[in-house]
């Protein structure tokens, strides 16, 4: 008879499925054992057949779902901490904008001014970046295409003969609102 667990087991997993990322089965099953000693990694994959069969933590309480959900607010929070840093930065910016066109700027004033509108500007690209748009799209793509032949040779063929690859990065600049879709 298998062990039964109670919610706040299953809860406690959970959370240690999406700390891990879904992947280290070993340091989720060291973390439950310290509250719970018989607790087994295989409690998270399904086993046995027929009538004996059971489906897994993963499948039969979502864990999957929560991943993706814990995710998104992993990419929520750094997009949020880079939008900071870039407006802090930008506020900066504009204050010594104004201390540098003054009558009384100095070779100081000026230089920190310059150094100033570099740092906004690789704020600015690292905050366009964390954000879904057409541009990190095109540099995804790239990336993917540059990989592709690695992978599957096949495949790199297909994608990039014809016009496939420029029918994609059309719909993507449909999609990321770059154009407007031609009445069919």
């Amino acid at each position: 008879m298998p062990s039964q667990y109670p919610p706040e087991a299953i809860e406690k997993c959970r959370k240690l499925y999406c700390k891990f990322g879904g992947k280290d089965f070993d340091a989720i099953q060291r973390e439950m054992r310290k509250e719970y000693p018989t607790w087994r990694k295989q409690n998270l994959k399904p086993r046995g057949k027929g009538a004996d069969s059971r489906l897994g933590w993963i499948v039969e309480h979502n864990f999957d779902k929560s991943l993706h959900e814990y995710l998104k607010t992993q990419v929520i929070s750094v997009t949020n901490d880079v939008e900071k840093l870039y407006l802090g930065i930008k506020k900066m910016r504009e204050t010594l904008e104004d201390k540098a066109t003054s009558e009384k700027a100095t070779r100081d004033d000026v230089y920190a001014y310059r150094d100033f509108c570099k740092l906004e500007m690789e704020a600015r690209d690292k905050l366009d970046l964390t954000k879904d748009n057409y541009e990190s799209f095109v540099s995804c793509f790239e990336k993917m295409l540059t990989w592709l032949p690695e992978i599957d040779e096949t495949a790199a063929t297909a994608f990039l003969s014809g016009e496939v690859a420029e029918q994609v990065l059309q719909r993507a600049r449909i999609e990321y609102g770059e154009e407007t879709q031609s009445p069919a």
